[in-house]
């Protein structure tokens, strides 16, 4: 098949700095090793004409508003703001996939297409294992700080442990010392999760709210790292306790200080969810899934016993229509 997919990034010129266009990327290779080409398209080409050539469209939903075209089968995939689903007129799209199992039991009762799970993944082609002892840290944080002095840096710098920060912004709320740089390639950020002790990770409140899990878990335990991350209850069901979740500031600094003195116990938890996610949650399975669920739904659009078309197609069979 000729699949498009959709993200909002509006210049190929800063493709590079939104997770959006490497989710895309590791989808265009695992879909390319099935057999199938994908075509990445960013916001100023959504409008192309060359859509009347695709199979299938996909767009990752951000921000910003797709007309759906006639011809292929559309396909909207939620994996961000979930807040913003109700709003995106769903019901124009063919197919809808959340990466929430609540927010897809929620959505599915509201709109006309079938709506279905389908959850981020970790990008094996980049994540795995890749220690530096150039890069090593005990505790970790790689993200920009969206000019807000994010809840999980916030907590972790009343706990015991040298934090390094990789990410933008961060200047108005840390000491320079503890920013390793504002930038870090995606296709080598496998270096930085593998060198740490522990990770730091965290979720936007309405990704939480909707169980929905950001595909930096995915990515580090790909890479034996150990998580530690706000509490998103979907984490537990995926992962058991290869995961560490806290509750509130005191929680986080024991947790960390813990797992900081116990290297073995650290260890045997990252083996445990990489396992995990090597089986079932690399980007070959979710595209593997992603095409199973898409031919599934295709296959129930069965058109109505009674339907014009139908009677059409039976009238010109029987012979009645050479008369």
């Amino acid at each position: 098949m000729k699949i498009y997919i959709k993200i909002g990034v509006p210049r190929w010129e800063e493709a590079r700095n939104w997770g959006d266009y490497h989710f895309a990327l590791a989808m265009q290779r695992s879909l390319a090793d099935l057999g199938h080409q994908a075509v990445i398209q960013i916001l100023p080409e959504w409008d192309l004409p060359v859509d009347g050539d695709s199979d299938v469209t996909i767009h990752l939903m951000g921000l910003s508003y797709y007309r759906v075209k006639k011809g292929p089968l559309n396909i909207i995939w939620i994996i961000s703001h979930p807040e913003k689903a109700e709003a995106m007129d769903l019901d124009k799209y063919d197919l809808v996939f959340a990466a929430s199992r609540d927010l897809a039991a929620h959505l599915a009762g509201m709109v006309r297409p079938p709506v279905l799970e389908l959850l981020q993944f970790a990008d094996t082609y980049h994540m795995y294992p890749d220690y530096q002892p150039d890069k090593a840290a005990e505790i970790l944080f790689v993200g920009n700080s969206r000019k807000v002095f994010r809840k999980i840096v916030e907590d972790i710098m009343t706990c015991s442990g040298n934090l390094r920060i990789w990410g933008s912004n961060w200047e108005m709320f840390l000491p320079a010392r503890l920013i390793s740089g504002a930038y870090f390639p995606y296709e080598n950020v496998r270096q930085l999760y593998s060198s740490c002790a522990i990770l730091l990770n965290d979720h936007w409140d309405d990704m939480r709210q909707w169980n929905m899990v950001n595909n930096r878990v995915f990515d580090a335990l790909a890479c034996k790292t150990l998580v530690v991350s706000d509490q998103v209850d979907e984490i537990g069901k995926l992962f058991g306790d290869s995961v560490v979740m806290y509750s509130d500031r005191r929680d986080l600094c024991d947790k960390v200080d813990y797992y900081l003195k116990h290297e073995q116990e650290r260890k045997a938890l990252v083996e445990n969810g990489h396992k995990t996610v090597i089986g079932n949650h690399g980007v070959m399975n979710r595209m593997q899934e992603l095409l199973a669920k898409m031919d599934y739904s295709r296959s129930m659009k069965k058109p109505p016993f009674f339907s014009f078309g139908r009677i059409f197609r039976h009238f010109f069979r029987s012979g009645e229509g050479a008369r």
